[in-house]
């Protein structure tokens, strides 16, 4: 895991900071992208110079015992499901990713952690101009 460097999408990507978490609108594909504080904490750490073990290093400094590989891989396994990553990391096969998440919400049980650590990354996508208009103008 030592070689994976990923590095966050800022390329067509527009943030605002909403207290702890980070909302990313992606002007491709009009998506917004809720992440919560793990997610976007990993996400801002993706400057391609930072190993997996670096972010766990840097959430294990703001969640403690329940960051662990698992937490950072199932982190990058949903950015990079939603394009946020632009280089360094490929998403994993579905297998994989699953054992993971399994073994991330086990440990988080046993050591009694709230499910906001979890990372969680929310889409919505957005209705093109046109649309959002005709709403606001009752048509």
């Amino acid at each position: 895991m030592a070689r994976i460097r990923p590095l966050a999408r800022t390329d067509g990507v527009l943030t605002e900071d909403v207290d702890d978490e980070v909302i990313v609108y992606d002007e491709r594909t009009d998506v917004a992208c809720r992440l919560n504080r793990t997610a976007a904490l990993v996400w801002r750490k993706c400057d391609g110079t930072h190993t997996v073990e670096d972010l766990v290093r840097v959430l294990e400094a703001d969640v403690g015992d329940i960051a662990d590989e698992d937490l950072v891989l199932v982190t990058l396994d949903y950015l990079s499901e939603q394009r946020l990553l632009e280089s360094g990391y490929a998403r994993r096969d579905e297998a994989s990713s699953r054992l993971s998440r399994r073994r991330l919400i086990q440990s988080a049980g046993a050591v009694g952690v709230a499910a906001a650590v979890l990372p969680m990354v929310h889409s919505v996508v957005a209705p093109p101009p046109a649309a959002a208009m005709s709403v606001i103008l009752g048509y």
